[in-house]
């Protein structure tokens, strides 16, 4: 392993368990939910968040529509729970950590 993958590694660790201690996983599994149709498939959007997915994918995948998704995604960005990499017209959303 690298010196810069460790790094990335380590600030992964850090950004969860910060995540986990202002979230904890009822709390972000409830604003993850909110106000939701489709608050379990939203569930299953948030944990596929992983910043290599981009949200076109991750909306194929568990079955919401894609402007649902980045609305979504806009609000959980707003609340701090989600933080967003962009590479020309894609976005790719990385979660704190995986709610259970």
């Amino acid at each position: 392993m690298t010196d810069e993958e460790l790094a990335v590694r380590q600030n992964e660790a850090i950004i969860s368990l910060l995540g986990r201690i202002a979230f904890p996983n009822d709390r972000l599994k409830e604003m993850i939910q909110k106000g939701s149709h489709k608050p379990n498939e939203m569930l299953a959007a948030y944990n596929l968040c992983d910043g290599a997915n981009t949200i076109t994918k991750i909306a194929k995948q568990v079955g919401v529509a894609q402007p649902s998704l980045s609305v979504a995604i806009d609000k959980w960005e707003q609340d701090g729970i989600i933080v967003k990499r962009k590479e020309g017209l894609e976005t790719f959303p990385r979660k704190l950590y995986t709610v259970e």
